[in-house]
């Protein structure tokens, strides 16, 4: 899937739901995605965060985006 990020307006795929395992952090809900224009960069962002700084997208959304640029 790929979403926008609301402040910048990058685009990012959204790869995976995922739960951090770190002791202090164990159970918490995270998001894995990764840059449109580099997919060896990897983020992992709570979830509840994540859904406040981003939007989904349709592909006809993003080729309209960079045919404007």
């Amino acid at each position: 899937m790929l979403v926008r990020h609301n402040k910048t307006g990058e685009i990012y795929h959204w790869l995976a739901a995922a739960i951090d395992c770190t002791n202090s952090r164990d159970g918490t809900a995270v998001v894995v995605f990764c840059p449109d224009d580099d997919k060896h960069t990897i983020y992992v962002m709570e979830q509840n965060e994540f859904n406040e700084k981003f939007e989904a997208i349709s592909n006809a959304d993003q080729l309209t985006e960079k045919e404007h640029v």
